[in-house]
């Protein structure tokens, strides 16, 4: 993740050593395949209609209380406002800065988590939110018919492919001052756009925003309006809005988390071994792409399968099944950043105690050590995450099928996209192994 540093501070990747799975890799791979064909069939005999659509409506939890909503987002803020006061006063070492290791792990890895696990949590701390209404209630009394373009996913796709460059490729984006610039042009940016377009603009467009809320619709809590509601994981997958540039979005997701696998891999560090610098940044954002072409080129393949199968024209395809690929992403982030997020998130509430890395010790937190799961048990994980995610796709695009094309169109149009989500989860699993 662009952190190389050692415990108990933030340690680099996700990703499990080599030797970690406790059987060889083969197995997991043969396993992991026969698990998706299986399933495959099964849905082709148990699931002949759609379902998610339905359950997706869930059932009405208590009402939230306001001052939960307002606590949540007073929280989001002060960790925002205090993290990147810390990057640009506090000592610039990424050991002993709050700012990387609350961005890094606690926003993209914790966002992700949350956002599968539960739902779209980053919807009630976002720090962009309240930005974005202050300058929208300001600048929108002026002029009410503001609209912004509509670009799609298409902002926020760029948006994290800088972020991306940053974690895993710049050569100093795990400093504290480069990511305090990086953070701060991204509020001016949030800024403006609210001024311009208005604050629902910003809340569509805004990359954190845009991703977390792609993953949280496979989440079993949302919200209606109202109040919160509960339904089976996966089920809001079937009304997830889909954008232009909603798929690239997720591809682009799914590829940087594969990237960053690959260049902790013996090959990726043979091939990066030698470079440094601006060199060694260059080739590593290079890589970066490629690994997103790949992973796009796979799904690009399933659609184009599925496209000549039914009839649709790509474009409509490609839309039509990119929920499918939240579940790949989901399962690819716990995989590689299970035990990247289970250190640094301790690493996260240590560094409260002395958050621009002063000497401070509030609490007594800062002394405290890392509790670390064993190995085994982090090896698991990983290879469950895999197979949950790939399973839970599978389920998805079949769903999706079932819901679009008569019954065999259906079972024909998935073949190709089972055979992408083995390669997937065999790309995955050789990732985890060889690093």
């Amino acid at each position: 993740m662009g952190l190389s540093v050692p415990r108990p501070a933030i340690i680099a990747h996700g990703v499990g050593a080599r030797g970690d799975l406790p059987l060889p890799l083969p197995f997991f791979v043969w396993a992991l395949g026969i698990a998706l064909a299986v399933s495959f069939v099964a849905l082709v005999v148990l699931w002949p209609e759609p379902k998610l659509r339905r359950l997706a409506e869930g059932r009405p939890l208590a009402r939230s209380p306001t001052w939960l909503s307002s606590t949540l987002g007073a929280l989001g803020f002060g960790i925002f406002a205090l993290s990147l006061t810390a990057g640009w006063i506090g000592e610039n070492i990424v050991v002993r800065n709050i700012l990387p290791v609350t961005l890094y792990v606690t926003v993209w890895v914790g966002g992700a988590f949350a956002a599968g696990l539960i739902g779209d949590a980053w919807a009630a701390v976002n720090p962009f939110r309240p930005i974005a209404s202050l300058v929208d209630g300001w600048h929108g009394s002026r002029s009410p018919t503001r609209r912004g373009p509509d670009w799609g996913l298409w902002p926020a796709t760029v948006g994290i492919v800088i972020f991306l460059f940053y974690e895993l490729s710049h050569p100093t984006g795990s400093e504290p001052r480069t990511l305090a610039v990086l953070l701060t042009t991204h509020l001016v940016g949030v800024t403006v756009a609210a001024a311009t377009w208005g604050r629902e603009w910003v809340l569509s467009n805004e990359p954190f925003t845009a991703v977390f809320r792609l993953i949280g619709a496979m989440g079993p809590v949302f919200g209606d309006g109202q109040r919160l509601r509960l339904r089976p994981p996966l089920a809001g997958l079937a009304g997830m809005p889909v954008r232009p540039g909603t798929a690239a979005l997720l591809l682009t997701v799914i590829g940087g988390t594969s990237f960053d696998g690959f260049s902790e891999s013996s090959i990726g560090r043979d091939i990066f071994a030698d470079l440094g610098g601006w060199t060694f940044s260059a080739a590593e954002f290079v890589g970066l792409l490629l690994s997103i072409l790949v992973v796009s080129a796979l799904y690009g393949y399933g659609v184009w399968w599925t496209a000549r199968v039914t009839e649709l024209d790509r474009n409509t395809a490609m839309a039509a099944f990119a929920p499918s690929l939240v579940p790949i992403a989901f399962g690819y982030t716990v995989a590689h950043y299970f035990q990247v997020f289970v250190d640094n998130i301790q690493a996260f509430v240590f560094r409260l105690a002395d958050p621009f890395g002063w000497g401070w010790n509030i609490g007594g937190m800062a002394d405290n050590v890392i509790w670390q799961i064993d190995p085994d048990v982090t090896a698991w994980i990983q290879v469950a995450a895999m197979l949950v995610g790939h399973v839970g796709a599978v389920v998805v695009a079949h769903d999706i099928a079932v819901d679009r094309f008569p019954a065999q169109v259906a079972t024909r149009s998935q073949l190709a996209m089972v055979f992408v989500m083995i390669a997937y989860s065999a790309l995955g699993l050789w990732l985890l192994l060889t690093a």
